[in-house]
């Protein structure tokens, strides 16, 4: 299965999430998932049981569980819990936007053409 079928009919947009007035944003049931055949490595989103994707569509993974958290801070997100890993294949195979935080701890795209995350 590919990320495309996997969170097709179940997705939710950066936009969506940080629009949404608190009320709704304390209401979400947000989960923090890893990603591939390797714990620890990449980290997807869900909010509501729909898959965070970019405004393009595509999957946004999260290089590092430090990557995920910084997201969510931004996102004035304070409550969630972790998920199930996703079950989906590694990153660098599939229909997916990855971030990363560099030194700095800026939340940036992430290069996986060279980092290729989760696969090793």
């Amino acid at each position: 299965m590919d990320a495309a079928t996997a969170i097709q009919g179940k997705v939710a947009t950066w936009l969506e999430l940080a629009v949404a007035p608190d009320w709704r944003r304390e209401q979400c049931k947000i989960k923090v998932h890893a990603v591939g055949p390797r714990d620890g490595t990449c980290y997807a989103i869900s909010m509501d049981g729909r898959w965070l994707c970019a405004g393009s569509g595509e999957l946004t993974v999260f290089h590092g569980l430090s990557a995920a958290l910084h997201f969510l801070k931004l996102m004035r997100i304070e409550d969630f819990e972790p998920g199930e890993p996703t079950g989906m294949p590694a990153v660098g195979t599939g229909n997916h936007y990855c971030m990363c935080t560099d030194d700095a701890q800026r939340l940036l795209p992430c290069n996986c053409a060279n980092r290729r995350c989760a696969t090793h």
